[in-house]
């Protein structure tokens, strides 16, 4: 969607960490790297397709690019190299008194100034010169910063982007050993360093939240990933004394190096990558942008929706429900209701809520009840719709103001039919883990099963003409806790089985 042939290529975002191309041309022989394609979608396990987002339009994901920090920095190291460029050493370094001078033509600390070097060299805000490789001269990401176009700047910043999350976590951690003899006088603390890997998983964790947008993940949640991901992501798969070992090597880790986890978060804050707050962690619009373009070129289909919710199909309103919060779902079903007309938009709906899968069911239905009062027309001519009948008599009955049951008339009452379909969606959202853990298993069921209603529930899910009836009974049999409700399930799975 903002091309531009500044933007990093998919495997270059993602392989930063093993990418050579700015290393200075004596630091290392040919033979000593090799450049590979890498398949993201592959090597991070992501699904073919992730539920569609919005995003901001090209002009307001630069203006809030403009407002980073270290695209700043970087563009003042690149105007402070300048065209005619700086001599460096053989390591691609400059020289001890040009590092002052720009440290302090800069205002940054040494430590930060490394960071910035490689972030700089990284993604072409600086490049060596072609003709004389004793020079590092401002690079084309820095021409497509200085040109202020919307396009440019944008591209920028994503290379930034890919900068950061590939070269911040490489010069975390330990000097790189290039010393291929043994030395007999390493001790245990010093074979800790072989503990954990840190190489890729800037990139690893920046998809994480990406796939967690909605929710975002918190500090501890960020830190455990992280040091999970560098220890080979085994951490659950071992034993108890290896637990210890890798905690207590962590904890020295730490000691030496400092936090990964703060360190990276401090740099994705001064490319207003992320916010943080108490809560969550969670990307900026500028980096959902970047990071959905580089997903897709990987090979991951995140369709966009259309700018305002009015645009809207109520399949994409449905769909969006999975990558935002309940407060913003719900504003974007008001908006959608509202520009529908909201008896047209309550009829599609519940047309959906029909077709779809219960997940879907729930939040059209959820979407429905929002409507209200003008969607009582909608609602009433879905009663004789199996699949939605039991949401719109409870929704009926709530608009009514009805409490007492006697009260309740004929046509909304909810006959065993009715309490199945409703038990058996709300029971497939709670029977979708291969392997459920028993205690969850059982909290979803009461939630869905009044006490004592087991036995005729079961009865009418067996006799449901409910898709996923079956399957659940099964699931239940398997794998709920109480052995009387799990035998009662399988004895219901059969019968369901013998009928159909």
């Amino acid at each position: 969607m903002y091309a531009s042939r500044s933007v990093p290529r998919a495997d270059r975002l993602f392989g930063m960490a093993h990418d050579h191309d700015h290393v200075h041309p004596h630091a290392l022989d040919d033979d000593d790297f090799e450049y590979e394609d890498i398949d993201i979608k592959e090597a991070l396990g992501l699904p073919d397709a992730l539920p569609p987002i919005r995003l901001l339009p090209l002009p307001e994901l630069a203006a809030e690019a403009r407002k980073a920090p270290l695209p700043g920095q970087l563009a003042a190291l690149a105007a402070w190299v300048g065209k005619d460029g700086r001599e460096v050493d053989e390591d691609g370094d400059l020289t001890d008194e040009d590092q002052a001078a720009a440290r302090t033509a800069l205002g940054i600390s040494a430590e930060d100034f490394d960071f910035l070097w490689e972030y700089a060299l990284g993604v072409e805000w600086l490049l060596f010169d072609p003709e004389d490789e004793d020079r590092v001269l401002a690079g084309e990401t820095a021409d497509d910063w200085a040109s202020g176009d919307d396009e440019s700047v944008f591209a920028a910043w994503s290379s930034t982007l890919a900068a950061v999350l590939g070269e911040t976590l490489e010069l975390y951690g330990p000097e790189p050993d290039f010393d291929d003899e043994d030395d007999e006088e390493d001790d245990d603390e010093d074979d800790a360093d072989d503990e954990f890997n840190f190489s890729g998983q800037g990139m690893a964790i920046a998809i994480l939240l990406f796939l967690a947008r909605r929710e975002g993940l918190t500090g501890e949640e960020f830190s455990e990933v992280l040091w999970e991901n560098a220890a080979g992501g085994v951490v659950d798969e071992i034993d108890e004394e290896t637990r210890e070992e890798l905690a207590e090597a962590r904890e020295r880790w730490e000691e030496e190096y400092g936090d990964p986890a703060r360190l990276l978060l401090d740099k994705l804050h001064t490319l207003l990558a992320i916010s943080e707050t108490d809560e969550a962690i969670r990307l900026t619009p500028v980096a959902l942008a970047a990071l959905h373009e580089q997903l897709v070129e990987a090979g991951v289909e995140i369709p966009l929706l259309p700018p305002t919710a009015a645009e809207l199909t109520g399949a994409e309103l449905l769909a969006m429900a999975e990558g935002i919060s309940d407060t913003e779902f719900e504003a974007e079903a008001s908006a959608w209701s509202a520009a529908r007309g909201a008896d047209a938009a309550a009829r599609e709906l519940l047309e959906l809520a029909a077709e779809g899968e219960p997940g879907e069911r729930m939040l059209a239905v959820a979407a429905v009840t929002q409507i209200g009062a003008p969607a009582e027309a909608a609602l009433r001519a879905s009663l004789g719709v199996p699949q939605v009948r039991g949401y719109a008599k409870v929704t009926l009955l709530a608009l009514s103001g009805i409490e007492e049951l006697s009260d309740v008339p004929a046509e909304l009452e909810l006959g065993p039919d009715d309490l199945a379909w409703l038990a058996t969606d709300l029971l497939t959202l709670a029977c979708d883990d291969e392997y459920p853990d028993p205690d969850d298993l059982a909290v979803s069921f009461r939630e869905a099963v009044p006490l004592g209603q087991e036995v005729p529930l079961f009865e009418a899910m067996a006799r449901s003409q409910h898709p996923d009836a079956g399957d659940v009974l099964d699931h239940l049999g398997k794998y709920h806790p109480d052995k009387q409700v799990a035998k009662s399930a399988r004895t219901a799975a059969h019968k369901a089985t013998s009928r159909r």
